[in-house]
């Protein structure tokens, strides 16, 4: 009975870790579509959700420490409650940078795009790509598909340096709009720092799945 209580509370542990990944995705993806729509209402409602993410944050690292003071798991059951513990810093750092998307919406000027948002939407769809791919590993607990999460992450990081050097050149070639190319860098580099956050918890699935440490290099 006592093992089947602790299997219960480590599969509550996971939902809630998954509900804080959803809320996190839903406002990266909002955050973006803010932007593409140059939308302050579903800015807005992007901005009030960073509550919510803060509270599943601390409520979640609280339930597992509490799992580990009573039950002193081992193993395998220790290395969920570390990723779990782990994946909630890269979970809300990429809710953050959705919000943080979702603020230049709220302060964009403009009433239109530039240079049709340069590569940022190819950048967003690797993003993508890649949180969908690891939070259904860490749900279905296997190990990830590493030579595509770095082929991912390789195209983000290049794409990142592309857009910087396209924005300077616009930036030179119509100066009454650099604030707006200085956002699209600022974007590519929140992006950017979301596939870093991918990788790690990449890292931290295949630590938990396999029993062994990995480095992706970012």
């Amino acid at each position: 009975m006592a093992r089947d209580t602790f299997d219960k509370q480590l599969g509550d542990l996971k939902a809630q870790v998954m509900e804080m990944a959803d809320l996190a995705k839903w406002m990266f993806e909002t955050g973006v579509q803010s932007l593409i729509d140059l939308s302050d209402d579903t800015a807005d409602e992007v901005l009030e959700k960073r509550h919510r993410l803060a509270e599943l944050d601390e409520q979640i690292e609280e339930d597992a420490l509490k799992l580990v003071a009573r039950q002193q798991p081992m193993a395998k059951d220790m290395r969920a409650i570390g990723a779990a513990l782990k994946l909630i810093t890269y979970i809300n750092r990429i809710g953050r940078y959705g919000k943080d998307i979702a603020q230049i919406t709220t302060q964009w000027d403009s009433e239109t795009h530039y240079s049709d948002l340069v590569n940022l939407p190819r950048m967003v769809e690797l993003v993508h790509n890649g949180l969908n791919h690891v939070l259904r590993c860490y749900h279905e607990e296997e190990d990830i598909d590493l030579e595509q999460l770095v082929e991912w992450e390789d195209e983000i990081d290049a794409l990142r340096w592309s857009v910087f050097r396209e924005c300077l050149t616009y930036m030179a070639q119509d100066p009454e709009h650099i604030e707006e190319y200085a956002y699209y860098m600022m974007i590519a580099r929140y992006l950017e720092r979301c596939g870093d956050n991918v990788c790690k918890m990449a890292e931290k699935i295949h630590y938990m799945v396999e029993g062994e440490h990995l480095a992706i290099d970012t």
